[in-house]
Formats: C-alpha cells, sequence, structure tokens
C-alpha cells in the first residue's frame, strides 16, 4: 500500500469514516483506524490531514510535552459527506473518484452497499 498515493489512502480513510458514522452513528479512533486500515501512524495521519484540509473532516491534534501526538478525529463535515453521496456528473465520473485520484473502477458505490471492502 505504500506505492497509493496520499490521496488515495485519504480517499479510503474518508470512506471508513463515512461508513462507520452511517452504520454505528459514531467516528473511529485513531488508534482503531491505526488497526483497520493496516496503514502505520504516519501514512494514516498524512490522509487525514489531507481530509481535514480539504475540510472534509475536523481533525484535532495536540502534542504532549514528551511529542507525542494525540489524534482525535471530531466529526465527518457536511462536505465530507456530501464528496462520498455525490452521484456522478454528466462525463460519468463521480466527485469522490476526481478528488482523491481514482479511476472509474474503485466503485464507490458497491462499497457502500458493503459488496466490496475498502481495505
Amino acid at each position: 500500500m505504500t506505492d497509493e498515493l496520499i490521496s488515495q489512502n485519504a480517499g479510503k480513510v474518508l470512506l471508513h469514516i463515512y461508513l462507520k458514522y452511517k452504520q454505528e452513528n459514531r467516528i473511529p479512533h485513531f488508534q482503531a483506524l491505526v488497526e483497520q486500515t493496516k496503514y502505520d501512524e504516519n501514512q494514516l495521519m498524512r490522509a487525514l490531514f489531507y481530509c481535514s484540509g480539504k475540510c472534509f473532516l475536523s481533525l484535532n491534534v495536540k502534542t504532549m510535552s514528551n511529542g507525542k501526538k494525540i489524534v482525535r478525529i471530531d466529526e465527518i463535515t457536511d462536505k465530507g459527506i456530501d464528496i462520498v453521496e455525490k452521484p456522478a456528473d454528466e462525463s460519468k465520473e463521480k466527485p469522490f473518484n476526481i478528488t482523491f485520484n481514482f479511476n472509474n473502477e474503485f466503485n464507490i458505490d458497491s462499497i457502500i452497499k458493503n459488496e466490496a471492502k475498502i481495505f
């Protein structure tokens, strides 16, 4: 997975968070995301910062006096939900696939319907 783009990792993480929120009405904790995605902490941080920079997630990062970072995902924003749920445009391309640099073979609908896996 290390050869994937940061934006692609971010898309998968956002989709995973969206599904947890939709199915269980909760946002997963950082450590749970590390375990579920199999990304190392730095890879996951880059993906979360990408999503936060696009205003798809509200992220809270605190640095402790020992240098350790505490990461909390406060919410998936309206923009985050919209980018996942928005249908394909006239050119048959989903905004999600464009934003996260996926080709159209990445079928977000089958993942949402639980017919395919993200990780």
